[in-house]
């Protein structure tokens, strides 16, 4: 048997392997029937925090040549020939607010980008709770059926479930972008304020 950080990797993989042929076959439908889709946002979830820190990595440290030619060509095409906001106006801003902990700003630029936000970390945060919570149990119950293998226990293992998978959060986060472009534009039309340029005056974007 493998020791050491070998044993918890084997572990872990083989855990992984016996949860996803159990959803797979069938079984655990009934009680989750969202469990593939959030087992497939879960995974994505990785890939899109990595995307995020490359980002941030290329705007905080990229030389200044690159930073003026972002500034130069990065724009809404929409925006810059109409003054109008399109529906993601603003998004590349909130998420630089956000990375330095600016959730107002972040918020008034763009308020999908912190709604956005709270949902992952709630979601990537049970769900990886779950799973270490998982792993410890399989590890206790795996004790107890070497010591007692007559009264084995395997059977009651418990099953930790993270944020369950909702309809109602993509309803929200429509709702949120066509308000945010609506009300947005609605100033614009009525009062000629900018929003954008104004929002970038209060924060010094």
């Amino acid at each position: 048997m493998p020791t050491g950080p070998c044993a918890g990797f084997t572990t872990l993989l083989t855990w992984e392997t016996e949860r996803n042929r159990y959803f797979l076959s069938g079984k655990g439908m009934n009680k989750n029937k969202n469990a593939g889709t959030e087992e497939v946002l879960y995974r994505l979830g990785f890939a899109a925090a990595l995307v995020a820190a490359v980002l941030y990595i290329l705007r905080e440290f990229c030389p200044p040549f690159l930073q003026e030619w972002w500034e130069r060509y990065s724009f809404c095409v929409i925006y810059r020939f109409t003054g109008f906001t399109c529906p993601g106006c603003g998004g590349t801003r909130a998420l630089g607010e956000l990375f330095h902990g600016h959730i107002v700003a972040s918020m008034l630029y763009h308020p999908l980008v912190p709604y956005g936000a709270a949902w992952y970390v709630a979601f990537m945060g049970s769900h990886t709770w779950a799973r270490i919570r998982s792993l410890t149990d399989e590890r206790s119950h795996g004790s107890a059926d070497k010591e007692e293998p007559e009264r084995s226990v395997r059977g009651e293992r418990r099953v930790f479930k993270g944020m369950s998978w909702r309809d109602g959060y993509v309803y929200g986060a429509v709702g949120i972008l066509l308000a945010n472009f609506v009300i947005k534009n609605l100033i614009r039309l009525v009062t000629g304020t900018d929003v954008m340029a104004w929002l970038d005056h209060i924060f010094g974007a």
